[in-house]
């Protein structure tokens, strides 16, 4: 450990004076392409001749406009639209004791003193006085009188800033060049341990990444091939795991194929045979409802172990239903079910109707492995408690029974438990449950919508 930590710190001391060798390079290079390129801008662009040129061309585009478009001294909005095509131009005119301003922003009246006139703007610096730059001032011959227009160009700031861009971009790339440089004897451990990564993605997981030095990459080869190793462990647990779900599917098969066989016989009988007597009859009926009830069981197994153990998240059909309704159906079928067989049963139902947005058939798969579980595991001679309630905004529905001493005897894997677990996560729900005193409570738990007057 103290090794690698003092190799990565000459690492880094290394890499901290190349970065500063760059840096002084990339600035040294930036600071002479300004100091040139801004000389060069103010030598040649800002030259006298050329700044006449481009006054007297603006000018005359702007008489132009104003003969064509019928413009007065004093029409905001007509001025403001010239030089808004005219960006990095700012117009000054005076009449009659007026000043309009206008520059690329619009145009506007600014002052009547005839003196001294500041307007400030992205691209404008103070004006003083018209007779300061009187060879910018020309006449132009508006609707209502020739008046005087002051004129002045701010162009050479675009050239002022593509010189700052451009010496930016230089010394940034002069810095990337020398950094890029620096790390080109690393490169060829890179595309080594690339070329082995793309193997190993491929599928060859009996390709040994080595380390081809002492260094950080060194290091990653190292941490590639424990992840190499890792995956191979996980790729043989699965298939492990795949050949005892292979295994379980042909016990089941095995054990489905049984009851069937014999519900079919006893359909046969039933169907063909017209000298039964009722209670034949009754006696053969009853063992068809034991086998397909077995058959339901085996199926809801298989379901659940996949559901479990399975990748995918099982697919939802969520829809907007009345909680009231939908527990007094479900609930009411199985406490039906219990009374039948004899349970105690004691129901407390919902006082307020709200929605609740459930996929049906997997809240009808809940309820049916808790109240199989109750079938499992309760002691028929207590009553088993159902109660549904609001908390804030969550549905609780609360499944209680006594656990009978011979609970314990009954082979179970516990995944009805983990499915409805599974289920209700995948709807936005929770499920809780606890033992306490020989007393198991299950709890359902969905997120309430609106209540219904609202809806």
């Amino acid at each position: 450990m103290k090794h690698k930590f003092l190799r990565a710190l000459c690492y880094l001391k290394e890499l901290l004076a190349m970065l500063l060798l760059a840096a002084m390079a990339a600035i040294a290079l930036g600071l002479t392409l300004q100091v040139l390129g801004d000389y060069l801008v103010e030598r040649v662009y800002c030259s006298e001749k050329r700044q006449n040129l481009r006054l007297l061309e603006a000018i005359g585009s702007f008489r132009t406009y104003v003969q064509e478009e019928a413009v007065s001294s004093t029409n905001v909005q007509k001025i403001g639209v010239w030089n808004h095509s005219h960006p990095y131009i700012q117009l000054t005119v005076s009449a009659n004791g007026a000043i309009l301003n206008s520059d690329r922003w619009g145009a506007e009246m600014v002052g009547s003193d005839g003196g001294f006139v500041i307007r400030s703007g992205k691209n404008q610096e103070k004006i003083s006085s018209s007779a300061n730059s009187a060879e910018h001032t020309f006449p132009v011959n508006f609707t209502d009188g020739s008046y005087q227009v002051e004129i002045q160009d701010f162009s050479q700031n675009q050239l002022y800033a593509l010189v700052s861009w451009a010496s930016l971009a230089a010394g940034g790339i002069i810095f990337l060049a020398l950094m890029l440089l620096y790390n080109s004897q690393v490169t060829s451990s890179i595309s080594r341990l690339a070329k082995q990564v793309r193997q190993v993605s491929k599928g060859d997981l009996t390709l040994e990444i080595t380390p081809s030095s002492k260094d950080e990459i060194g290091d990653l080869a190292e941490d590639v091939d424990a992840m190499r190793l890792s995956i191979m462990d996980k790729l043989q647990r699965e298939e492990l795991a795949w050949r005892a779900n292979t295994e379980l599917i042909t016990a089941i098969s095995h054990d489905v194929r049984t009851p069937l066989t014999t519900l079919m016989g006893y359909l046969d009988i039933l169907g063909e045979s017209d000298n039964l007597t009722p209670s034949q009859r009754q006696e053969y009926l009853s063992v068809c409802r034991q086998k397909a009830e077995k058959l339901r069981t085996l199926t809801n197994e298989l379901f659940s172990y996949f559901l479990v153990f399975g990748k995918p998240t099982p697919a939802l059909h969520l829809e907007p239903l009345d909680a009231g309704t939908l527990l007094e159906q479900m609930l009411g079928e199985q406490t039906a079910d219990l009374l039948e067989r004899n349970y105690q049963v004691q129901t407390e139902s919902l006082t307020e109707s709200r929605l609740i947005q459930v996929d049906v058939q997997h809240l009808r798969r809940i309820f049916d492995n808790l109240f199989s579980n109750v079938l499992k595991y309760a002691e028929p001679d207590r009553p088993v408690t159902i109660s549904s309630s609001w908390v804030g905004n969550e549905l609780h529905v609360c499944i209680s029974n006594y656990v009978r001493a011979t609970a314990g005897r009954v082979e179970s894997t516990k995944i009805g438990l983990q499915t409805c677990e599974k289920l209700l996560t995948s709807m936005g729900g929770r499920f809780l449950r606890r033992q306490e005193g020989g007393l198991f409570t299950a709890e359902v738990i969905l997120p309430a919508g609106c209540p219904l007057e609202a809806v």
